[in-house]
């Protein structure tokens, strides 16, 4: 087989890979998820293909649902998702130290968020992550957040078929890197 080789991963979520890419360990994440939970996820898949008018509304407003699902992806319910040290660790070694934007280049940290995204979102992790993240959605669809659940949804799609840096892979790298830097011993 020529070309580059895609290793497989557990598509259900959890285990050795989900732990190594974020800060799962030690959480509910880290196992894979058991039958019950993957039947809360099935009927909470279900529950949302009933709510298409949540979802039109959000999508009209591309730039206000990204910037929601950065929002939403601050919780603290998501730190587990945090890109873990390991995947950091290898981002600095490639990319070095992040910048600090000043005014002479702002835009020199979101660069370096950005490359450093698309240092380690390849097709695995990415699926990975979108499981992880979806394992998220029986909370919001039984609670009856739509909106919330929509833009889970809509995330988890996104990360997992694209190759673009979404708010989501955003997000949970900005925050791996602050978690990062917050362990680091003081110099």
């Amino acid at each position: 087989m020529r070309g580059r080789s895609v290793r497989p991963v557990d598509r259900a979520g959890g285990g050795e890979e989900a732990i190594r890419l974020t800060r799962c360990a030690g959480t509910w994440l880290a196992d894979p998820p058991d039958a019950a939970e993957q039947a809360r996820i099935a009927e909470a898949v279900r529950a949302l293909n009933g709510q298409r008018a949540v979802a039109l509304a959000l999508h009209r407003d591309q730039a206000a649902l990204d910037a929601y699902c950065v929002e939403l992806f601050r919780d603290p319910m998501f730190d587990p998702l945090h890109i873990g040290p390991e995947i950091i660790q290898r981002i600095i070694a490639k990319l070095g130290e992040p910048p600090v934007d000043d005014e002479a280049n702002t835009a020199a940290f979101s660069e370096y968020l950005q490359r450093a995204v698309l240092l380690f979102a390849l097709p695995n992790p990415r699926r990975l992550l979108a499981t992880q993240l979806r394992r998220y959605l029986p909370r919001f669809t039984e609670a009856g957040d739509w909106k919330a659940a929509v833009a889970i949804d809509y995330s988890a799609f996104r990360t997992s078929l694209g190759n673009e840096v979404t708010p989501f892979l955003a997000q949970m790298t900005l925050a791996g890197l602050a978690d990062y830097y917050d362990e680091l011993p003081e110099a």
